[in-house]
């Protein structure tokens, strides 16, 4: 959803090709391999085909280095993917061999060359290899294989002499896999396209062992069918993962926790005006610590994201097949930096050759975070509000500019610039857009599809944008009015994006919880808090929301440094657990008539408990709506768990004066938060 202008293009370049037909079609799998700081490409064809080997040059087009027909002993066995691995010091290039007892490889020497076919000694799942990937963890060198045959995904040591010892074993389908690490675990993730599963597994550091990590829940609501590829990176202090759906024609984004669950941070639909429909394959590549994704299947063409610190995709540029490229339904891809350009490299199911793409990369800037005033360099830069009020200056370059959790002021400056809005953010001013030549990409609205469903007024100075509850204050560089074309043209030109977390609400379904006394850290269960969501507001600044998870625990998306403000907690309240009953209705009766509950004089937990409307008088009221909680009615009022400071006055208050607040205040460092505080169930007199 964005239009404009955006100066980082995908530009075709050439096709290259060998000559040979059995080398050049069909090929299914291209890989990249660096040897003494020069990158290399293989590609792969397949039965009755080859491997050939490319050099990538600075500027130009790629030197057709070495090419290999396959070996006539697994020419009709071999399928179309190549990975490489080392064993033991050595480089080799394993295939996947239908029939094969060991691991099939050819080996790789250091000029980029082809050595000789290879085979270990037999596999307990044989060499039929759906997937593989090298994970090193401490001293601990392994290779985890997918073995199609027996339906086990296995980890062999790598020993001294690059043979291979088994390790470990799980039952599961495998058709991709990668390593990643977070916190002070490596994980092993695997995608299976027949039951579109992303399975995430820990791995044990002695023995290589391998732990499947359930409770990935959050992974089935975002609809992937069909997953073809599967990518992993480390940016920006965090972990992730992207998966291309073929059936759903997506890309998500997830980040993975220490704990090794998959949190989604972004859905990406295609569109007509992007080119990765029926997604065939996804390449990653981190440059000066910004991350590009390029992405290509049956759309005949390509389409390059960058990721932003938050984890969503900001889409950059689509390529449409043209008579000189070969990209009808783009099977494989693979991007590298060389010098200053991206070299992406495209396989196609029906062109023959590798469809050459590069992107100017020359005039990356800094990545920046924070608060006040941040500003950029003379280069793109790529620059996020914070949790205050935040005055963003791009200066000149191809700037992205975001916005914080409170107001947010934005200039560009020189250069074709991205202003990305983020949903729930402060009122947005940007003070020099440039029409045909800026974007505003608003991709993190929620089911915004067109700019028919925004409110757009123009101004004297631009335009002002109101959209539920954002507005965005626009002021042309050019000045005078801008229109709703002048801002998007015609309409979005970009993918649309799917809200990954509909229901910020506390679960209603979540546990009774803790009475009382409570404790809360940030870092460590919280039994009271489980289901709730915890909000933090920061002095000048607005709310930021976590979800506690079913310990209780939560992390609130606040930067190193101090700041303090207000901690509240929202809860609901399981009819479920029965903890409100009609005796509580009786005792709010009792109350409401000047009459001391029947356990004796009610003190000021039981008179905040029973002001259940919230209205600050005890009345009868309050015993209908508890009433009606306790059998299962619908009332307009809804118990709920309300969270006090430990350390508040109370002693005012009255069956006619109930008042008090909720929340706490506290200081927050490097995202440690730590408060005492009383939880208290409205509705639930008798047992405070």
């Amino acid at each position: 959803m964005a239009c404009g202008v955006s100066e980082m293009r995908l530009q075709f370049e050439t096709v290259v090709a060998t000559g040979a037909t059995a080398l050049d079609s069909g090929i299914g799998d291209t890989a990249l391999k660096t040897f003494n700081g020069e990158t290399y490409l293989f590609s792969l064809s397949g039965i009755g085909g080859g491997i050939v080997a490319w050099h990538l040059v600075d500027g130009a087009a790629p030197v057709l280095l070495d090419q290999q027909y396959y070996s006539v002993t697994i020419t009709q066995q071999v399928g179309r993917s190549g990975i490489p691995v080392t064993l033991a010091g050595s480089d080799h290039l394993i295939l996947n061999v239908d029939g094969a007892t060991g691991l099939v490889s050819y080996g790789l020497n250091a000029d980029g060359t082809f050595g000789t076919l290879q085979e270990t000694g037999t596999l307990t799942g044989g060499g039929d290899i759906g997937a593989a990937v090298q994970v090193s963890v401490g001293a601990t060198d392994l290779l985890t294989l997918a073995h199609t045959d027996t339906g086990h995904i296995r980890t062999y040591h790598i020993n001294n002499d690059g043979s291979l010892s088994a390790a470990g074993s799980v039952t599961a389908q495998a058709d991709f896999l990668q390593t990643l690490h977070s916190g002070t675990s490596q994980f092993v993730i695997a995608a299976d396209t027949a039951s579109n599963a992303i399975t995430t597994y820990s791995i044990d550091p002695g023995t290589g062992a391998l732990t499947e990590i359930t409770g990935n829940s959050a992974l089935q609501m975002l609809g992937v069918n069909a997953p073809t590829a599967l990518e992993t990176v480390e940016a920006y202090g965090a972990s992730w993962v992207i998966v291309a759906g073929a059936g759903s024609n997506s890309l998500s984004v997830l980040e993975l926790g220490s704990d090794g669950q998959l949190t989604p941070t972004n859905h990406a639909l295609d569109t007509l005006h992007t080119r990765f429909g029926d997604v065939q394959d996804i390449s990653v590549v981190e440059v000066s610590g910004r991350v590009f994704i390029v992405a290509g299947g049956g759309d005949d063409g390509v389409t390059l994201f960058t990721l932003t610190p938050d984890g969503q995709l900001i889409h950059l540029d689509s390529f449409e097949d043209t008579l000189s490229s070969g990209l009808q339904n783009v099977e494989s891809l693979s991007v590298a930096r060389v010098g200053d350009q991206l070299q992406i490299f495209a396989a196609s199911q029906q062109d023959a050759g590798l469809t050459q793409l590069s992107v100017d990369i020359s005039d990356l800037g800094d990545i920046r975070q924070g608060y006040g005033t941040v500003t950029g360099t003379a280069q793109g830069d790529m620059l996020s509000g914070g949790i205050l009020d935040t005055v963003l200056d791009g200066g000149a370059g191809d700037d992205i500019l975001i916005t914080g959790t409170s107001a947010t002021t934005m200039t560009g400056g020189a250069g074709a610039d991205i202003f990305v809005m983020r949903e729930s953010s402060g009122p947005t001013t940007i003070t020099d857009f440039q029409a045909g030549t800026d974007r505003l990409d608003l991709t993190d609205f929620s089911f915004l599809r067109s700019p028919t469903q925004l409110n757009v007024t123009s101004t004297a100075q631009g335009a002002q944008i109101q959209y539920r509850d954002e507005t965005i204050e626009i002021i042309s560089a050019s000045g005078g009015p801008l229109t709703s074309t002048d801002i998007f043209g015609a309409g979005f030109d970009g993918p649309d994006h799917i809200p990954v977390n509909l229901n910020n609400d506390p679960d209603t379904n979540a546990a009774p919880g803790v009475l009382g006394a409570v404790h809360i850290e940030s870092d460590t269960a919280n039994p009271a808090l489980q289901g709730a969501e915890v909000q933090f507001t920061p002095d000048g600044g607005a709310t930021i929301t976590a979800q506690a998870n079913d310990q209780g625990e939560f992390v609130l998306d606040v930067p190193d440094g101090t700041f303090t403000g207000d901690l509240d907690i929202v809860k609901s309240y399981s009819t479920a657990s029965a903890q409100i009953t009609a005796l509580d209705a009786l005792q709010v009766l009792r109350i409401a008539v000047g009459l001391d509950p029947t356990f004796g004089p009610a003190t000021p937990e039981n008179l905040i408990a029973a002001d259940i409307t919230q209205d600050g008088t005890i009345n009868a009221l309050d015993a209908l709506a508890i009433l009606q909680v306790a059998v299962g009615l619908e009332t307009a009022h809804d118990a709920e768990w309300v969270f006090l400071d430990a350390d508040a006055d109370l002693s005012g208050i009255t069956r006619t004066n109930v008042s008090y607040d909720t929340g706490v205040s506290v200081t927050i460092v490097d995202g440690a938060v730590s408060a005492d505080m009383t939880s208290i169930l409205l509705g639930n007199v008798e047992a405070v």
